[in-house]
């Protein structure tokens, strides 16, 4: 092979290493799955390793199915039968021919997050509680992570301290009973069985560490707990590992991963030589030397610093708009002008965001100046559940006879109306020739239904009115409200609280935002009647619009979680401002979160080739609340010297933004004259929150950034200039 040609020094150097074990340091765009594929090819053809004594793994399918593609392109076809898999499909593989030990048959079936998720339903009502009070996907969240633990139902319940625990250790019993009883194992249960049987039957782990002479692992900084044990239980010394991974690039903490692994690995990995791939062959110099100025914060890495012999390229722009529309529109204006200029298509171009939720105002504005563009990895917004569910909702109670929304939400939540009921009814207007609705509104004629489901029917008939009736003499923002309190819709995934769950209550109120906008450009005299069909057909609107053949010449919408392992020419990173990202919780949660977020914007900038764009808003509505923003730590931490701003306000967005808060402050609130007198340990007064304490004084150009804990609304990053604050005596 001639390496030489293909690889670089440091990348030739792990390709040839033999050390018992050898970790890869391999920063962002320096051609980690090159070398690992390499290492691979170089192992069967120049060391005559027998291909099926090498043990490849990584974490998707599709990273899988690439490693799969370049081996077979370097080794011939004998790499389509190589255990080249994600850890899951090595470990069901391994299962299929050793789990009767364990007292399965080789014909288990694996459950999906769904299937499972109906099964611990199952299992919570079986114990005789509501799945109002203990969630099913809680549980199975707590399942989940305990199992990628290596824990059992047992240990769980020896361990449960509060009722939630302690139901769950019951559902959590129940639901192992199940699973045996079925033959079956969850998606956790693969990584579990196989430790659990390695440490069970020696002999079987002798076995499969004779069968692997070479163990190689990819994207090694997003092993969890199991992942890791289980690599170190197939090493026996004789053996030897092979690790590659990015600890800066490590950004999935939850889902268990944890990168302490990559950063202990020689610790726990005896004789362990370090290798680190520094040169990036993706980004420009200065993005690539603003991203090492940013991530360089963290603490907890391994020190490297990525370099590139690619041109210095342009400036990174940084652009701050007065809300999110101008933003939105600003973007906009950016991709049709640099397509035109630079004869770039959309696909060039991708858009970054830190949660879902975001991507509304992005959507609504490409739609208006017609960019085609399509969501990688997710729903656009109008198609996510809860959205619809919401609308259904506001439609059936603007239009009673809308079939498809009362089909919706007839059972959101749960009303006990099944699928037989409503069959029933269907049948009955199909005899009648009358809608479904009509025979729905008049459903006591029905001789099929019984007098259960006639009362339940009859109660939601009258919750429909009570709805109507509310809509009738309020604004939709507050229908919309009254619609959540009602049917307890953002209650049930408050208790929930899963990152899914608050992800989907952060679009809902995003919805809010929506809703409020509308009424902001409609203050007229009409009813709130029309208001509320006018809202509903604007909205129908956008969503026909959207429609466009994915597989076109489209800018690519995502979060940044998606975005790790891809790169485009053009990257655009919205809504860098604190609390937006880095992401409130990480704020209030603690130091590691925040290097989390770090990284996660480390992995965003060096996803950029060329142009790197970063944006934020003074004034930002999101969620439903809006507030004056401050600019992302982040983009601070990076030296003004990458930076070329493109903001037409700058000299009037300090006075623009003190004016709509002063519009919103109570004028009998009347702020120190000396405001920059603030200090860790004073008690001030909030107009909004009222008393807090500060916890930390940040000097900044003409102003203070203010770290204050209030007790009724947490803690809050405040400008000593902006802000509704006084100090108090003490």
């Amino acid at each position: 092979m001639e390496l030489k040609k293909e690889l670089n020094p440091q990348q030739i150097e792990a390709v040839l290493d033999n050390s018992s074990s050898l970790l890869v340091f391999a920063g962002a765009g320096s051609g980690k799955t090159r070398v690992l594929t390499y290492k691979i090819a170089y192992l069967i053809k120049e060391k005559n390793i027998d291909p099926f004594r090498i043990l490849a793994i990584t974490f998707t399918n599709k990273a899988a199915n690439e490693m799969k593609k370049r081996i077979i392109s370097l080794v011939g076809n004998v790499g389509q039968y190589m255990w080249v898999s994600t850890f899951h499909s090595f470990c069901a593989r391994l299962l299929r021919r050793e789990i009767g030990k364990l007292g399965f048959t080789p014909n288990f079936v694996i459950y999906d997050s769904d299937d499972s998720l109906r099964l611990i339903s199952r299992c919570i009502k079986d114990a005789g509680y509501d799945t109002k009070i203990v969630p099913p996907k809680s549980v199975q969240e707590a399942i989940s992570a305990t199992k990628n633990k290596l824990r059992d139902s047992e240990d769980y319940a020896r361990k449960a301290f509060d009722p939630f625990e302690k139901m769950t250790a019951q559902v959590f019993k129940n639901y192992e009973k199940e699973l045996k009883e079925a033959d079956a194992l969850d998606f956790d249960d693969l990584l579990l069985f196989t430790v659990n049987l390695f440490k069970e039957y020696p002999d079987t782990l002798r076995k499969y560490q004779q069968q692997f002479e070479y163990i190689l692992v990819d994207e090694f900084q997003d092993t969890n707990l199991a992942q890791n044990e289980l690599i170190l239980m197939l090493f026996d010394g004789r053996n030897k590992v092979f690790a590659v991974g990015d600890d800066d690039q490590s950004i999935y903490s939850w889902r268990g991963a944890q990168v302490k692994n990559i950063i202990n690995f020689d610790k726990n990995f005896d004789n362990t030589r370090i290798i680190k791939l520094e040169q990036n062959y993706r980004s420009t110099s200065n993005i690539l030397s603003a991203a090492n100025e940013l991530i360089k914060n963290n603490y907890s890495r391994s020190k490297k610093k990525l370099w590139t012999s690619n041109p210095s390229g342009e400036l990174i722009t940084r652009y701050r708009a007065q809300n999110e529309q101008e933003e939105a529109k600003y973007i906009a204006e950016k991709i049709l002008k640099t397509k035109d200029d630079k004869n770039k298509s959309f696909k060039d171009f991708a858009i970054f965001y830190r949660t879902n939720a975001q991507s509304r105002v992005i959507e609504e504005t490409f739609i208006r100046e017609k960019i085609p563009y399509r969501i990688f990895g997710g729903l656009k917004f109008y198609d996510r559940k809860e959205i619809k569910d919401m609308l259904a909702y506001l439609k059936l109670v603007s239009n009673p006879s809308d079939f498809v929304s009362l089909q919706r939400i007839i059972n959101v939540p749960a009303r006990g109306i099944g699928k037989v009921s409503l069959d029933n009814i269907a049948k009955y207007a199909f005899k009648n020739d009358i809608s479904f609705c009509e025979a729905f509104y008049d459903s006591g004629k029905i001789n099929t239904l019984n007098s259960g489901i006639k009362s339940k029917i009859r109660d939601f008939i009258k919750f429909i009115g009570l709805l109507a009736d509310y809509a009738a003499k309020n604004t939709i923002s507050r229908t919309l409200e009254f619609i959540w309190e009602k049917t307890g819709y953002i209650k049930e995934l408050n208790e929930e609280n899963t990152i899914e769950a608050m992800s989907r209550i952060e679009n809902l109120r995003e919805l809010l935002t929506v809703i409020k906008e509308f009424e902001e450009r409609h203050e007229t005299a009409n009813s709130e009647k029309l208001e509320l069909a006018g809202f509903l057909q604007e909205i129908a609107l956008i969503s026909d619009i959207d429609n466009f053949d994915e597989n076109s010449d489209t800018v690519i919408l995502m979060t940044l979680h998606n975005a790790k392992g891809l790169e485009f020419d053009n990257v655009f990173m919205i809504g860098m401002e604190e609390g937006i990202f880095p992401h409130i919780r990480s704020i209030t949660s603690g130091y590691d979160d925040i290097e989390e977020e770090r990284r996660l914007c480390y992995v965003g900038m060096t996803r950029a080739k060329n142009k790197l764009i970063m944006t934020s808003s003074i004034m930002h509505f999101i969620y439903g609340d809006q507030r004056e923003r401050l600019v992302s730590r982040f983009i601070e931490e990076i030296p003004k010297k990458y930076f070329i701003d493109e903001n037409p306000v700058v000299k009037n967005q300090f006075i623009f933004s003190q004016n709509r808060v002063k519009k919103d402050l109570n004028p009998d609130f009347k702020r120190e004259e000396n405001f920059m007198g603030f200090a860790t340990g004073d008690i001030v007064e909030h107009k909004m929150w009222g008393d807090g304490e500060i916890l930390r004084v940040k000097n900044i150009t003409d102003d203070l950034e203010l770290d204050v804990a209030f007790k009724s609304a947490g803690l809050k990053k405040l400008l000593a200039s902006i802000a509704p604050i006084k100090k108090k005596n003490k």
